[in-house]
């Protein structure tokens, strides 16, 4: 697929943020600073996720909205600027404990409304979650364009309990400054620790952190090395601070005294900027983080102390065992102050070991930088919104035809794909194979050409034909005149106005006079209006039929009749449509009688198609999400009842660009040119869960939209359906000028 050369890209962030005093807080303000500096044209905008705690502080001026966790009006007006904006991508922060709602639930509420692409960055995620958690996290990444963590294990964590497609995950690293490699002797004046062996854990203080065991761990080691100080640094986590106070500070006080360690322990309650950060973190011989959630995949801290180089003693959680394998780091096990103990004696009293720790951690941490982490990003916004951007004008060559060659085998093209592994054992159809005869014809593809002809002729019996064939070559049923016949009616009178060979123009030619007698026995008014498709093809290209060319604008006009007679027995002033229902291939209706109006300069006709056009693209265009949003085929839209939101049909995107194509064509109007726009970009995610269907990989495309997504099969009709989209924009020019597309649909 082409992609759209795009600008640096206008980024939004929501997010918790500094001075609020949160981890998400400081990250988001960390990156956002990185990336500025390799986006200085368009800096990062921050809207505030905002804590009861927080409404009262008083953001930088970056902070361009705030929304209050629990106030879903707050997240409306935010929706109501962001979907009016001029932005390009949001980057949303995602912790369960920070949005709105029970577990957080509001950011599903508010991703479903949001009209714009998005990534989320997990900070969190779950092993075991309950079934809401699961159903958060699962619709958060079927919405995003791409999702982030920081660790190869989480990223086989989602894969393997939550189905996420391993392409739309990143694994970035938690970013770290860009620290000088020093020893700790340099920066322990500053602190007045000199001649002291100093350990250290900065956090916002919490259960969670395991600084007990820590604690309890100490005795063995102060009685060898009286000089070791272990600085416990943070003040009190807000959301601890709110619900228990200070109760756990005063524990672990109390466990300090219990142990007769007050002077080996010392607790600094305040938070600290970075360049305090940075300096607590250098005057440290060692790193301990010994906390208790085996499943947190981040930590800051972590992090911060690898980019310094520092000897890191953790206990066994996700983010610990990933970062310090290889050697660069010590692992031990949760709650087990004994290990702790061991671990620590064995870094000070074997300093080659401390050392080669240090130099690997540091070599790490040079992969961790801002720098590095914010190139990552950008890199990873262009490449999403190239992926989500609307195939538009400036696309210059048609799609692939890779996985048509795919699906077609020596009989003809196949129905069925398992995924996107043909299932020949499924079958093959007339109605595929004559929509393929278009779409080689457009792609002048002569071998395809004669493989899908040939595949109708064998399916004629006295001018009827047969639908569906086995995969042993047997045609199952009986010859008839459905729609089938009207779409290889549709085809065989496209392939006898392109000439692609004489010998294949002889076999149309005969096979088109075998089924024209059938003509006026048709009745769907979905095989009336494929026939009628056919018949303004010829008419508008002067093609002369031995014998038939005089009936030919009769037939039209019957035709045409039938569809008009039924329209004028089901339309009402609210709805105006030719039956009490809405199933599929709608707009082909509105669109054999555009293309009739357009060979035949019949305004009463041309009115009908006109009118009924409108009243679809009304029913079908979601004013909120601003896309069509198609009828779903599981229920149809029955005039009085609701209408079925799911499964969206690829099918009826290429019938509303091609219908839209023939309106702009009979009015010269150029909101129905946008429209067939809008109707093509649908596939390549303008649709209502912001999803593209297009497979880049393969040339398929997805057989559609369901409640949990993408169908993730990518079948014959889907495919062919967004070739013939193409081709009928490209006869517009809307692409490059084709005469054969042109040829094919400038009569409709």
């Amino acid at each position: 697929m082409i992609r759209v050369q795009l600008k640096k890209p206008r980024v939004v962030y929501i997010s918790t943020y500094i001075p609020r005093k949160c981890g998400i807080a400081t990250f988001t303000k960390d990156l956002t600073n990185a990336l500025n500096l390799l986006n200085p044209e368009r800096q990062a905008e921050i809207i505030a996720l905002d804590s009861p705690e927080s409404e009262s502080l008083v953001y930088p001026w970056e902070v361009s909205h705030r929304i209050r966790q629990q106030d879903w009006s707050d997240y409306e007006r935010v929706l109501h600027y962001l979907n009016r904006s001029n932005v390009d991508l949001i980057v949303v922060q995602h912790e369960f404990g920070i949005w709105g709602g029970t577990d957080g639930e509001f950011v599903v509420k508010f991703l479903e409304k949001l009209k714009k692409p998005c990534v989320v960055v997990f900070h969190t995620v779950l092993s075991t979650p309950t079934t809401h958690q699961r159903e958060i996290m699962n619709y958060l990444c079927r919405r995003a364009g791409a999702v982030v963590v920081m660790l190869q294990a989480v990223a086989d964590l989602l894969r393997r309990e939550y189905g996420v497609d391993p392409s739309k995950v990143a694994v970035i690293h938690h970013g770290v400054p860009d620290f000088p490699r020093q020893s700790p002797e340099e920066a322990k004046p500053r602190l007045k620790l000199e001649g002291r062996i100093i350990m250290s854990s900065i956090n916002l203080l919490s259960e969670s952190k395991g600084i007990e065991y820590a604690i309890s761990a100490l005795p063995p080691v102060v009685e060898k090395y009286p000089n070791f100080l272990y600085l416990v640094v943070g003040e009190t986590h807000p959301n601890v601070l709110r619900q228990e106070g200070e109760q756990y500070r005063a524990k672990l006080k109390k466990l300090v005294q219990e142990k007769g360690l007050q002077s080996s322990v010392q607790f600094i309650d305040r938070y600290l900027s970075l360049d305090e950060l940075i300096l607590y973190i250098q005057a440290s011989d060692y790193y301990i983080t010994p906390y208790l959630n085996p499943e947190q995949a981040a930590s800051g801290s972590l992090a911060y102390a690898m980019g310094a180089g520092k000897s890191c003693i953790s206990t066994s959680y996700f983010y610990a065992r990933e970062m310090l394998r290889g050697g660069r780091g010590i692992i031990v096990p949760l709650r087990n102050s004994s290990a702790l103990s061991h671990a620590l004696l064995e870094l000070i009293e074997k300093p080659n070991k401390r050392h080669l720790i240090e130099r690997r951690a540091y070599s790490q941490g040079r992969l961790m930088t801002w720098h590095r982490v914010a190139l990552n990003y950008l890199e990873l916004f262009t490449n999403v919104l190239a992926q989500s951007a609307p195939t538009h004008d400036s696309f210059d060559v048609p799609p692939t035809l890779d996985y048509v060659r795919t699906l077609t085998t020596r009989l003809g093209i196949l129905e069925h794909s398992s995924l996107k592994i043909p299932q020949e054992s499924q079958g093959y159809t007339v109605d595929d194979n004559a929509k393929a005869l278009i779409v080689a014809l457009c792609r002048e593809n002569r071998f395809l050409v004669r493989c899908y002809l040939m595949f109708i002729i064998q399916a004629e019996q006295n001018g009827l034909l047969y639908n569906d064939r086995s995969a042993n070559g047997e045609w199952q049923g009986k010859p008839d005149v459905g729609d089938w016949w009207g779409k290889a009616f549709w085809a065989i009178s496209c392939l006898v106005t392109i000439r692609p060979s004489p010998l294949l123009y002889k076999k149309g030619i005969q096979l088109l006079l075998k089924m024209y007698p059938h003509l006026l026995n048709l009745s769907s008014p979905r095989s009336v209006s494929y026939a009628l498709l056919g018949l303004c093809v010829l008419d508008s290209n002067q093609v002369m039929l031995p014998g038939i060319e005089n009936t030919l604008r009769e037939n039209i006009n019957e035709l045409a009749k039938k569809l008009t007679i039924l329209f004028s027995s089901s339309a009402s002033n609210n709805w105006q449509w030719f039956e009490n229902y809405l199933t599929y291939d709608n707009a082909r209706l509105p669109q054999a009688l555009l293309a009739v109006a357009r060979v035949s300069k019949n305004s009463d006709i041309q009115k009908i198609g006109i009118g009924s056009l409108d009243w679809l693209i009304h029913e079908l265009f979601d004013q909120e999400y601003g896309c069509f949003s198609f009828i779903g085929c599981n229920g149809w839209y029955f005039r009085g009842k609701p209408k079925a939101i799911f499964d969206q049909q690829p099918v009826e995107a290429d019938a509303m660009a091609e219908a839209c194509v023939a309106a702009f064509l009979v009015t010269k109007d150029e909101k129905y040119l946008n429209l067939a726009k809008k109707a093509f970009t649908w596939y390549d995610g303008d649709n209502i869960l912001h999803q593209s269907l297009i497979d880049s990989r393969s040339g398929g495309i997805f057989d559609g939209l369901t409640p949990s997504g993408r169908n993730r099969n990518e079948g014959t009709e889907s495919v062919l359906s967004y070739h013939l989209a193409f081709f009928s924009l490209q006869s517009v020019n809307i692409f490059n000028p084709n005469s054969i597309s042109s040829k094919l649909w400038q009569c409709n």
